[in-house]
């Protein structure tokens, strides 16, 4: 006859049995039935508390054999017993991450290494396992393998446009696409409010600390969202639009390195939503990459840099400014006129002359980029992850 109530008790201890045995359980359970203190313990197997302690919780890496085996005889075990918990309790404490043969080569083969290490990303380009973690942290993966590269197809291009960074710029535009899509726009696009919008925009300029991140709000508000982005080493990029959820989404870097050009990236790539929404949308994305000589390409960037900079300073409104550009007083005076900021005068001054002298005087004149869009800027470095990243100013910036 089948004993159902031993069978009862079986299934219940089961249950309470811990699902793995440690040192550390299987000495404290000896302590308890000893009724010993762990001092009269280590008196007793003749190790030092520090040592016994580092061997039971696995933090101490090197140990004496013969410590174990004063273990193993106390704890009643067998030595190959104690060996292998204590290899098990090792193990939880300093992990040993082996990556295999095709993740090295997919992780090669995807990325450029040199240039990520460059940009703070990586501590070193040999250790691959920590280049995984990075990678994968970074661009929001479970696995490596989940890595795509994006559509080469981008917009206004004529598909033939072949580059020697590409790894990079797939990177670049991973990374960016991650940001956005952990912001989450939750307006719909309007491009009505955006028209509405633009013509208040040029006079946030002057105010070097909030303007950009003022005018990043409010284009939130309408459906557009966007982030600073830093470029990459070979990549020639000002600007980008992404479609992002049906939504349009837009990056900045700081390739040209002046505050002017920062904003007159944006007005850009406003005119791209503007105007050419409807073709990024199809293709994803569309890039402001100096390097893409595409005729096809290089007529519509110019249709949107003389946008740019009819909007914040047109070539005649330089042209009044520059035989005066060497006194500072005339040159804030008429900035403020133009309702922009004093360096937009010296920078415009500078891409029209292109003498040495004259940007050196637009340098001089510039602010730190990094003061308006340190709240903005999405580049991740080291162990930095771009969830907590946008967490901590999306209630300042993204609500």
């Amino acid at each position: 006859m089948i004993d159902k109530f031993s069978d009862i008790d079986a299934l219940l201890n089961g249950l309470m049995k811990p699902d793995k045995q440690t040192l550390q359980a299987l000495f404290d359970k000896k302590l308890l039935e000893l009724d010993m203190a762990l001092t009269n313990a280590c008196k007793i197997i003749d190790i030092q508390p520090r040592t016994l302690k580092g061997i039971l919780s696995g933090t101490q890496k090197l140990v004496d054999i013969t410590n174990l085996a004063k273990l193993a005889s106390f704890l009643q075990l067998s030595k190959e017993q104690v060996v292998k918990l204590y290899l098990d309790a090792v193990e939880e404490h300093f992990p040993t991450d082996t990556i295999t043969p095709d993740r090295i080569s997919f992780i090669k083969e995807n990325f450029d290494l040199a240039v990520l290490r460059k940009a703070g990303l990586l501590d070193n380009i040999t250790d691959f396992a920590h280049i995984e973690k990075r990678l994968t942290a970074r661009l929001g993966l479970k696995s490596i393998f989940e890595y795509r590269k994006p559509n080469v197809d981008i917009a206004f291009s004529s598909g033939n446009f072949k580059t020697e960074n590409n790894l990079t710029r797939a990177y670049w535009v991973n990374a960016a696409t991650v940001a956005f899509k952990e912001i989450g726009n939750p307006y719909p696009y309007s491009r009505d409010e955006l028209i509405k919008l633009v013509p208040q925009l040029r006079w946030y300029t002057t105010n070097v600390d909030l303007g950009l991140v003022d005018v990043v709000k409010q284009l939130y508000k309408v459906g557009i969202t966007v982030i600073f982005q830093q470029s990459l080493q070979t990549l020639q990029l000002r600007g980008a639009t992404f479609s992002v959820n049906g939504k349009p989404c837009i990056a900045l870097t700081n390739y040209v390195g002046f505050y002017p050009t920062v904003w007159f990236a944006l007005v850009h790539e406003l005119y791209h939503v503007l105007f050419d929404w409807e073709e990024i949308k199809a293709n994803k994305y569309h890039l402001t990459d100096d390097s893409n000589e595409q005729l096809s390409v290089r007529e519509r960037e110019k249709e949107a840099d003389d946008f740019a900079r009819g909007y914040l300073f047109s070539k005649e409104k330089t042209d009044q400014v520059r035989r005066f550009i060497n006194d500072a007083e005339y040159v804030a005076e008429f900035a403020a006129e133009n309702h922009v900021h004093p360096s937009f005068p010296y920078v415009f001054t500078a891409r029209d002359s292109d003498s040495r002298s004259a940007w050196a005087l637009a340098r001089a004149n510039s602010p730190d980029v990094n003061r308006a869009v340190g709240l903005i800027d999405m580049t991740c470095h080291g162990t930095e992850m771009v969830e907590e990243k946008i967490q901590k100013v999306k209630f300042k910036v993204y609500a």
